[in-house]
């Protein structure tokens, strides 16, 4: 796989994992005028994953 590929392919994965927060998230941040255009993007962690797994 050549290195253009895989970038894309990497960023991909990237945006992949980045979804938006629910709308109550967005009116609490930032009040319900402001909220109208602007977004909390949260990424979704894994429960498998986490620092102190032993």
């Amino acid at each position: 796989m050549g290195r253009k590929l895989l970038n894309r392919k990497l960023r991909q994965i990237k945006a992949g994992k980045i979804r938006l927060a629910p709308r109550w998230v967005d009116i609490k941040k930032f009040g319900t005028k402001r909220a109208r255009n602007r977004r909390v993007a949260v990424n979704r962690r894994s429960w498998k994953r986490k620092k102190l797994r032993i």
